[in-house]
């Protein structure tokens, strides 16, 4: 995760321009699995990929992929201060 754009303390989505921020989240339908989702574009990166604008993955698709139905997923949102906390 290098230089991620930051505003006021917030990691900006490198997909939507900096229309949306990053939050940390966790999907207890597959074990608690860490991810950062944008708020504004729904842009996702699992926690062992580096947030650049080539790496994400749109999070229907990611949800998808791994078995879960993107409308009753239950993602956990756990902060949009995670960057400082790492």
């Amino acid at each position: 995760m290098n230089e991620l754009v930051m505003f006021n303390g917030k990691v900006v989505c490198p997909r939507c321009d900096g229309n949306g921020l990053l939050y940390k989240a966790k999907v207890t339908d597959l074990g608690n699995q860490m991810i950062y989702i944008c708020d504004e574009c729904e842009a996702s990166w699992q926690d062992n990929i580096p947030i650049r604008r080539d790496t994400f993955e749109d999070l229907s698709t990611y949800l998808e992929k791994k078995g879960c139905n993107y409308r009753d997923a239950e993602i956990v949102n756990l902060g949009y201060d995670w960057y400082m906390n790492s």
